[in-house]
């Protein structure tokens, strides 16, 4: 059967079908003050409502932004994709839009002679994307401790297997948010189910990914957690590895501990190495930049990392660093990166109040197929954790702001053990590591 979906029923729709991958980030100067101002053009995919054939197509539609600058006031107007939908990141709030097929002439009498935003660096976020790629093939952190199968695969084909079913859970919940929740979005995704290995030992997998309040997610996004049943982390690492493999064992640790814990440390002399060229040195900072959270990650490295580390990205992109700066498109983390000398310690670790996971060895942050020998522990204080491990370095003990540091914050989960209803309870910082590390589900009377 065949029927017409109607522009203004698209248009109804079209909040839906917004596709978070596809979002352009924009940074431009006012044109009165020339102050930074930032901003999101939204796009949309077309999708197949869960549970039906039907295919609802996607809907772009070109149009103005009316903008006021939160530093002059001055007013402008920014052309734009999908105007009702895109907005301001920062520097400014949007006051007006209108869509140009629309042939609003009174909007557009108002506002012609408003000057444009001006000097534009589009699509360029390499510094401040996240980079959420898992590799559920290669160096697995999770293995059978009965027959060192990897678990990573297994459980991987298994989400994708139950991915039909999640996805129509979440558009459930999506769509209850959208037309009566009040609160706060979720931060982030859970995914529960149990699974059986080959050799027949009974594990739970826990998959994490970033919230996404529309449809176009996919298993590609997730990462594990936790395998409950896996051998133990501090039996995998522990001995001498290559260099890849390490960094490998980092990426995922550091997928875990973005979830898990309230700060994460990285302290490396070096980032790379003096005889990579100037994109090996870029590649080698990106991969662990762009998988760390800014807000809840400090690092520690020798003086003069930053300072090669921005000279080779001037190299070798168009823009040089300085100007991705003047943009605020420089890393944060670069921006609030601390340096020592007298240091030669590899450490890469997470914390909490009761517990912390650590590892460390002999490797600086750089893959390749030289050995190095490394150690995972983990240790049951914050207290214990930082006279051993980081005030030797200088850092600063933040004991009375762990507990403060998540606390606005939860996430959805999704437990095959309750038919993937996302309504059943709600997971809360406190809950996190209970959770994840232990299996013991939360009161889910809150």
């Amino acid at each position: 059967m065949e029927f017409e979906i109607s522009h203004e029923f698209l248009r109804s729709m079209k909040f839906h079908l917004i596709d978070r991958d596809k979002t352009m980030h924009f940074h431009g100067k006012c044109p009165q003050c020339t102050t930074t101002i930032e901003y999101h053009e939204v796009h949309t995919s077309s999708t197949t409502i869960p549970g039906s054939s039907i295919i609802i197509p996607d809907i772009e539609e070109d149009g103005v932004m009316i903008g006021t600058c939160d530093k002059c006031a001055g007013i402008f107007k920014v052309n734009i994709v999908n105007p009702d939908y895109s907005g301001p990141s920062s520097g400014w709030e949007k006051t007006d839009f209108y869509i140009n097929s629309d042939n609003d002439e009174a909007k557009l009498l108002k506002y012609k002679d408003l000057p444009l935003l001006t000097d534009f660096i589009d699509k360029n976020t390499v510094l401040t994307e996240r980079n959420t790629d898992y590799d559920f093939y290669n160096h697995p952190l999770y293995i059978c401790d009965d027959c060192e199968e990897n678990l990573e695969i297994i459980s991987f084909e298994l989400l994708k297997s139950k991915w039909e079913v999640i996805a129509k859970k979440h558009w459930d919940f999506t769509n209850w948010s959208l037309s009566q929740s009040r609160g706060p979005a979720p931060n982030n995704i859970m995914i529960k189910f149990p699974f059986e290995c080959k050799c027949g030992k009974k594990h739970d997998a826990n998959f994490v990914s970033r919230y996404q309040e529309n449809n176009s997610f996919e298993a590609q996004a997730f990462s594990i957690v936790n395998i409950f049943g896996s051998r133990e982390l501090s039996d995998v690492i522990f001995g001498v590895y290559s260099k890849t493999t390490i960094m490998t064992w980092l990426y995922k640790l550091i997928a875990r501990w973005n979830f898990l814990y309230a700060k994460i440390y990285i302290i490396s002399p070096f980032v790379g190495h003096q005889f990579l060229k100037s994109q090996g040195k870029v590649d080698s900072w990106l991969n662990l930049l762009n998988r760390l959270n800014p807000e809840n990650t400090s690092m520690l490295v020798r003086n003069g990392q930053s300072k090669v580390f921005k000279e080779s990205f001037s190299k070798t992109n168009e823009i040089s660093y300085e100007q991705m700066e003047s943009f605020n498109l420089g890393s944060k983390l670069i921006g609030e990166l601390k340096n020592k000398n007298d240091f030669h310690a590899k450490i890469y670790c997470a914390i909490s109040n009761g517990r912390c996971e650590i590892m460390n060895g002999s490797s600086n942050l750089v893959e390749g197929k030289s050995y190095e020998v490394i150690n995972f522990d983990v240790i049951d204080s914050y207290t214990k954790t930082f006279e051993k491990f980081l005030k030797p370095l200088g850092i600063d003990n933040i004991s009375n702001d762990l507990s403060s540091l998540r606390s606005n914050e939860y996430s959805l989960i999704f437990d095959e053990n309750n038919s993937f209803n996302a309504f059943t309870y709600h997971l809360y910082p406190e809950d996190y590591i209970n959770f994840s590390i232990f299996n013991i589900n939360p009161n889910s009377s809150r």
